[in-house]
């Protein structure tokens, strides 16, 4: 199961105002490291948005949502835009943002639990990186951020453990930083690499 060698695909691992990003191309079965980078695309008040919620009227607090939600698309795009610019000659035409656990959906449940505002948050922020990554025209995988490991581990019909000693190979070779935030993303990227494939 071999990819193209100039197709290269990006996995993300986002958190509440910043995401790790690591693009990868190459053989599906051991890929190679292309770029890998940190984009904070939210700051100051557009941090933790649901927690700010709580002390905001009903129509205050959806207003606030959607203009965070308008500023942190904005900002995650510009972040992409400028990793596809450092790309530009290598075709990217996928892009891979982890899901969580879905929120509710009514905004007055979600604040009377501060677990229910934790997960709203981060699948807000997640959400939001995903839209910006459409707005450039890629298309856009989702997948189970707790089951990252396993996904790619029966997509890529590898065990996972071939597949971690892999990602310490690349992180190996790249040096740091090279956490758990750059390995979940290099499986997201990889899971992506060989959807093409397919």
């Amino acid at each position: 199961m071999a990819g193209r060698a100039d197709r290269v695909v990006l996995g993300f691992r986002p958190h509440t105002y910043w995401t790790a990003v690591v693009a990868l191309s190459g053989d599906v079965v051991a890929p190679t490291l292309v770029d890998r980078r940190r984009i904070d695309f939210a700051a100051g008040d557009q941090r933790f948005v649901y927690h700010q919620a709580v002390s905001l009227s009903p129509a205050k607090a959806v207003a606030k949502i959607q203009a965070t939600r308008r500023a942190v698309e904005t900002a995650a795009a510009q972040g992409v835009k400028a990793l596809l610019a450092g790309l530009a000659e290598a075709p990217v035409r996928l892009a891979v943002v982890p899901v969580g656990r879905p929120p509710a959906e009514d905004l007055a449940e979600i604040i009377r639990s501060h677990a229910a505002i934790h997960a709203a948050e981060g699948q807000f922020y997640r959400d939001a990186l995903a839209e910006a990554c459409r707005a450039l025209g890629l298309d856009v995988a989702r997948v189970a951020e707790k089951e990252l490991l396993l996904e790619a581990s029966r997509t890529l019909q590898s065990p996972a453990a071939k597949l971690e000693a892999h990602l310490k190979v690349i992180g190996g070779k790249a040096g740091p930083p090279w956490g758990e935030d750059q390995r979940m993303a290099a499986l997201a990227a990889w899971i992506g690499l060989a959807d093409l494939a397919n």
